[in-house]
């Protein structure tokens, strides 16, 4: 028999389902861990739960149960489902719970109270720092702590105004039935969705926006009350300070730009804490060895890469001392090249 669609979310329609099967809702073993993320990239992609169900060519209805934990059919084949759905879609970076603690660097703070300023004033701002310093990892902890945040990670492909666009889209719901296939249509249609939600965007790694996407951008903030928020190196502020050949052309996003922060560095408080977080109980001499890549170029990522390696490298050698363990560590790094 076929299984008609659920209509809403909520338990009516599981319900409606569940008496025309005459099933009742089995006790079922749920895999917590796979549920967890396959709610929190439904939250995070803005897909529906009729956009789902088609993606999986499985009913609504068996959708809707499984996320409100009643699932009358066969669980763990449907898990597999959800499972193969996630390795295709999920964005690793957002959906995996953090392995350490985050860390409240004094660049990550200075970075957080752009993004909470732009989310609660609902204006524009600019965080600016160089690679490896955390922007990344403090836009992703502050998606985790707001979960109506929009964050969109920018990189080589989205160089062209038509590839932000879609990329925005597909992260917030897609491209419904009926928008025009023109970009002006695509603006619309965002701004449209976007106005009144009083939702932040966070665009990473905004160096790599050409200025029409910073432009659309800028429109998005204008005309729905979006809060924006950039994060780029240092080439994005030489872009909207003017130093490069198309200044003028950034004038208004530069005029919009209410909080800024340029002067973000990399202390080595910072990179104590990290390392206590990553791998506690370090000697001075470790520590020595560890803080030396923060001041070279290596930055903090570099830095948490090469502690990563070192205390695995300790854990699966206990004859190696964590000295040792780092040196054998750093050997497999590009960070000695770099400091050549």
């Amino acid at each position: 028999m076929t299984i008609q669609p659920a209509v809403k979310q909520d338990l009516r329609g599981v319900k409606s389902e569940t008496q025309k099967l005459k099933l009742e809702p089995q006790k079922q073993d749920y895999d917590e861990a796979l549920h967890d993320r396959f709610i929190r990239w439904m939250e995070q992609s803005g897909k529906s739960q009729k956009r789902i169900a088609t993606m999986i060519n499985m009913s609504e209805a068996y959708v809707s149960q499984y996320i409100n934990r009643v699932f009358i059919g066969t669980l763990k084949e449907f898990e597999r489902d959800i499972a193969n759905l996630l390795r295709r879609e999920e964005d690793k970076q957002l959906m995996h719970r953090p392995e350490f603690e985050f860390c409240h660097t004094s660049a990550s703070i200075l970075i957080w109270e752009v993004l909470e300023y732009c989310d609660h004033k609902n204006k524009m701002g600019v965080a600016i720092a160089p690679s490896g310093s955390g922007k990344s990892v403090t836009a992703i902890e502050y998606q985790r702590q707001n979960r109506a945040t929009i964050l969109i990670p920018a990189n080589i492909t989205t160089r062209s105004l038509g590839a932000t666009l879609r990329l925005i889209a597909d992260k917030t719901g897609g491209k419904p039935q009926g928008t025009g296939s023109t970009l002006d249509s695509l603006i619309e249609m965002l701004i449209k969705r976007f106005k009144g939600s009083d939702r932040l965007l966070i665009i990473d790694e905004a160096h790599f926006l050409p200025y029409e996407g910073l432009e659309a951008l800028r429109k998005f903030n204008d005309c729905s009350g979006i809060g924006v928020a950039y994060l780029g190196q240092e080439r994005l502020y030489d872009q909207m300070v003017g130093r490069t050949d198309k200044a003028k052309l950034f004038d208004q996003i530069f005029g919009r730009i209410v909080l800024k922060r340029d002067k973000v560095l990399v202390t080595k408080s910072d990179a104590k804490m990290i390392t206590d977080t990553v791998w506690p109980g370090l000697g001075k001499e470790e520590l020595k060895f560890v803080y030396r890549m923060v001041g070279k170029g290596g930055r903090l990522h570099k830095m948490k890469n090469i502690l990563d390696l070192g205390r695995d490298i300790r854990r699966q050698n206990p004859e190696k001392t964590n000295m040792e363990a780092l040196i054998a560590a750093e050997k497999f790094s590009m960070q000695k090249e770099r400091e050549k």
